[in-house]
């Protein structure tokens, strides 16, 4: 076979069907189903106490930390009501050996300094207020790991995902740990709200969604990681709860879904998904996130071109002297496990596949490869790949937003009846349901879009009627400032209670 014969047939490996789609969705919803009833290891269904969803009318300041996967985010958030905000901001990278540490420690006084730096940069004045007036600060705090929830201000790390790897913090309740850290810093500042990066995106989009427009009901995340929040009705809720308001009648949920159908029951699994997983810190664990999230695609795709490199018969990068002192210092990061980025196929998506420049150049430059060794034939195979990857990523993106929705009632499975999250709502039907999303997998890569609405249309229970009715998103870094939103919304309420008439 030619060297295109064989990308072909590497990337009919990774095609999902809409039979497989449907499979999917019925094993998601169960999984849904089964972690509202018990604990359980996968799809966790973690409730979050958060039972009430923005209006866009709150007002107030908070603060919000935001522990991602790549980056640590802190922010100041002013609510202005009329779905008005202003917010500062301010990021770092976490230090790779922060994130493998043996001490936990190290971590939460890595966040409290970042805080302390913070106040020092935007808030001085507003530190030494609070600290005359003993006042304090709601902290949001994003904590984006599977974490179980037994009130809005606690968690117990469960495992952690996303390439951190602390021991010492497993089973411990990391607000805990903030709060200690905060302290040991005398910072006027209460970790009010535990909230993951998918509730916080949701909590964002609702609150600057214009006034007589539905409010947001599922929260996506698609980058480093992925997860998903979805409101249920608390009577589906059959597994012990903490103390909490139950005035809705809802709550929502955090899915862990990353770690749906660990068993491989209905997912895709290819020869490069098993060798992907057996490499990672975590083998055996979050299957669906290594198929899906953004770190795990571009090793898929390395994976998949090592293979067709090693084929004589394909002659992909023929001519290349990996060794070679000229191309770069250390090893050649087509060999180095983690070096592709998922960028690069979003770079693959957006090229017409006739005009590959942008393509060979990122390929030049990732690969550390002369351009002269790079052929059209060459790009065209690691587009097909990078397509075939990216595109089933985009597929189960859409299954399990989609089951989101059927499960928690936003479309139902006989009739494509909405309900609505704000009674006075008056709507017509190509808004009837809002999805808040939020990464760089679905914020970057074209198509992606697309992809989850052709699944949508595909799937029991929402069809081509209801995808039609299914607005969605992108609340771009909304998640610190979410949390922020969450942690407004709870001391306002504390307040609220203790006030004497």
């Amino acid at each position: 076979m030619s060297l295109s014969q064989k990308a072909e047939s590497i990337a009919s490996e990774f095609v999902l069907s809409d039979d497989d789609v449907r499979k999917c969705s019925k094993q998601f919803i169960f999984e849904l189903g089964e972690g509202l009833k018990h604990v359980v290891p996968t799809v966790c269904q973690i409730p979050t106490y958060v039972t009430k969803v923005a209006r866009g009318t709150e007002k107030g300041v908070s603060l919000a930390v935001d522990l991602g996967g790549t980056n640590l985010r802190v922010c100041s958030v002013e609510l202005k009501g009329d779905t008005k905000w202003t917010a500062k901001h301010a990021k770092r990278v976490i230090p790779p050996e922060t994130m493998t540490g043996s001490n936990g420690a190290e971590l939460f006084h890595l966040i409290a300094h970042e805080i302390d730096q913070f106040f020092q940069l935007h808030h001085r004045d507003t530190l030494q207020k609070l600290r005359q007036s003993k006042d304090v600060l709601p902290l949001g705090f994003t904590f984006s790991y599977p974490a179980y929830q037994t009130s809005i201000n606690s968690g117990i790390l469960l495992r952690w995902t996303k390439g951190f790897d602390i021991p010492d913090v497993i089973n411990k309740d990391v607000c805990q740990l903030l709060q200690v850290a905060i302290d040991d810093f005398n910072l006027p500042v209460e970790v009010t709200a535990l909230v993951n990066d998918a509730l916080g995106a949701l909590m964002f989009r609702a609150y600057t969604l214009p006034l007589s427009q539905t409010r947001t009901s599922v929260g996506a995340i698609f980058g480093t990681g992925t997860n998903g929040v979805y409101l249920e009705k608390l009577s589906n809720i059959t597994k012990a709860l903490g103390t909490h308001d139950d005035s809705t009648g809802e709550m929502f949920i955090s899915s862990e879904w990353g770690s749906f159908d660990n068993g491989l029951l209905v997912q895709p699994n290819t020869k490069y998904d098993m060798k992907v997983d057996q490499s990672s810190i975590n083998p055996g664990n979050q299957m669906f996130e290594k198929r899906v999230s953004g770190m795990f695609q571009g090793e898929l795709l390395r994976v998949a071109l090592n293979e067709l490199y090693a084929d004589p018969d394909a002659c992909l990068f023929r001519g290349v002297q990996w060794d070679d002192p000229a191309q770069g210092e250390g090893p050649a990061p087509f060999f180095t496990r983690w070096a592709i980025d998922t960028s690069l196929l979003s770079i693959a998506a957006a090229e017409n596949a006739q005009e590959l420049t942008a393509l060979s150049e990122a390929l030049v430059k990732t690969l550390r490869i002369p351009a002269n060794h790079v052929s059209a034939d060459d790009v065209r195979a690691v587009k097909t790949i990078a397509d075939a990857i990216g595109k089933r990523a985009a597929r189960l993106a859409g299954m399990a937003i989609g089951s989101a929705l059927i499960k928690g009632g936003r479309i139902t499975v006989d009739r494509n009846i909405l309900p609505v999250t704000r009674v006075t709502e008056d709507f017509s039907g190509v808004e009837a349901v809002d999805i808040a999303v939020d990464g760089s997998v679905v914020e970057l890569y074209p198509g992606f879009e697309r992809y989850m609405r052709e699944v949508w249309r595909v799937i029991d229970g929402i069809g081509p009627a209801g995808e039609k009715m299914i607005k969605m998103g992108v609340a771009k870094d909304g998640s610190s400032i979410g949390a922020a939103i969450i942690a407004l919304i709870v001391a306002n309420g504390r307040a609220s209670h203790t006030a004497t008439p």
